[in-house]
């Protein structure tokens, strides 16, 4: 991949300066830096408080029962491997408030934490103890890079990139746009990669599918949804896949359904009756109602509809992994189209009215977001000469940040926007400088070095 190759060393040299953030750091909601803890996004070699190397072997599995996050995860510190459980909170001083003289956390073996008063203070931080009294090693997480995340500045009459890129032939920057969507790719690729060490192919290509239908306002929930409920679990009760799924999603609750309508009682009522005999081993696990961001969701981009999906793609799993493994764009279209559900083939949502047609429960958008996101990324580590077929992906439309990222780069470049509208890879690679550029420096154009590094294309991407 030697275009991905050329943008990372171009863009090594984006050096934005060194200014304060204006923004007023965010305290990341726990299960989100828990998430993030099990997708080894902190990487696994860590520093106790008092100064002992640690490793982590196996991140583990989330806990249905009382007790820390994670139970049976390894971890070795120094030449000692031990096996048991670890428990993650956003503040250190939660410990002392569910878990000190709890018996449930006496198998704990390390606690993982962001925020400790007396740290921040410059001293030294507390021990942490079992009831009984064992100390337990503890780790302090860096979390600044996950507290800011990218918010979509204002739009702009002019600015130095856009005038310089108006210089460039249109040529030189859709070869720039294409070695930026290679980097992104390879960036995917290697996201998936790291989870497939951990949990294996067949999970990771779960976790990403799952991501990829919450989409922007949902990542979050849906991939808590896959980690606590992972597709070996899942498949293994085959014939209760989606009361498993919906009810750990949150949106199976034991309310009365007689005001509803009948095809949507019965179907709860089904659903309910299949997840009731397990309710109690699993309930602990289900995402929290809050988590779900339901403002300007369209209809048919409900997530009770996306949890649907998600279980109907567990379900027809082989065929589904047999498939990623070539990324056959046109049997992998065909596939996704005559996925079916008897409800929710004609229901929006477990609230709405019945549609007159059949609406697809996997659209042309979300196949198209698959592909880009997810399948290509994992089949393309073994087969890099997929990029060919990547790079001839249709657009399946724009969005807001695509439109934005137009806006601020390419102003009133019509004709080279009308080509970024037609093909994925250009809104891909658009994507991906507006977040290395645009969005590191917060927008500030004064700071940001992509008119500098402009200077240095020629020499670093070249056009071959």
């Amino acid at each position: 991949m030697q275009l991905a190759q050329r943008y990372a060393c171009w863009l090594e040299g984006s050096l934005v300066a060194e200014t304060p953030r204006l923004r007023i750091p965010r305290e990341i909601p726990e299960p989100e830096l828990q998430a993030l803890w099990m997708a080894g996004e902190f990487g696994r070699s860590f520093t106790t408080t008092t100064g002992g190397a640690v490793k982590v072997e196996k991140f583990g599995a989330w806990n249905p029962q009382p007790g820390p996050h994670f139970t049976g995860a390894v971890v070795v510190f120094g030449d000692q491997r031990i096996r048991g459980g670890v428990e993650v909170n956003w503040n250190a001083a939660e410990w002392d408030r569910h878990a000190s003289a709890s018996p449930d956390y006496e198998g704990t073996i390390l606690h993982v934490f962001v925020r400790e008063a007396a740290r921040e203070r410059g001293a030294a931080v507390p021990a942490t103890c079992t009831a009984q009294g064992r100390e337990i090693p503890q780790i302090w997480l860096d979390a600044t890079r996950f507290e800011f995340p990218p918010s979509d500045p204002p739009p702009c009459s002019t600015s130095p990139c856009r005038e310089q890129l108006a210089q460039l032939p249109a040529v030189r920057i859709v070869h720039l746009l294409e070695a930026a969507a290679q980097y992104r790719l390879c960036r995917k690729a290697t996201r998936l990669n790291r989870i497939a060490a951990e949990f294996g192919p067949d999970e990771a290509l779960y976790q990403g599918i799952a991501e990829a239908l919450g989409y922007r306002n949902n990542k979050l929930p849906f991939t808590l949804l896959a980690q606590r409920f992972p597709l070996a679990m899942v498949r293994s009760h085959r014939t209760e896949i989606e009361p498993f799924l919906f009810a750990g999603s949150g949106f199976l609750n034991a309310t009365d359904f007689h005001p509803l309508p009948n095809d949507t009682r019965s179907y709860l009522r089904e659903l309910w009756a299949q997840w009731w005999p397990r309710r109690t081993d699993f309930e602990r696990l289900s995402v929290p109602p809050g988590l779900w961001n339901l403002r300007g969701v369209r209809p048919a981009n409900h997530p009770q509809r996306r949890v649907a999906a998600l279980a109907e793609l567990a379900r027809h799993w082989p065929i589904l992994e047999t498939l990623t493994r070539t990324a056959n764009i046109p049997a992998l279209r065909h596939f996704f189209g005559r996925l079916t559900h008897p409800y929710w083939d004609i229901h929006y949502t477990l609230a709405s009215k019945r549609l007159e047609s059949r609406t697809a429960l996997v659209g042309e958008s979300r196949i198209t977001d698959l592909l880009l996101n997810v399948i290509f990324p994992r089949a393309m580590t073994h087969n890099p000469g997929l990029w060919e077929a990547y790079r001839e992906l249709p657009a399946a439309g724009s969005n807001r940040r695509i439109g934005l990222a137009a806006q601020r780069l390419l102003g009133g470049n019509s004709e080279l926007v009308r080509e970024i509208g037609k093909r994925a890879v250009l809104q891909q690679g658009l994507l991906e400088v507006f977040e290395n550029f645009c969005l590191a420096c917060d927008a500030d154009c004064a700071r940001c070095a992509f008119p500098n590094r402009l200077d240095h294309l020629e020499e670093s991407i070249g056009m071959n």
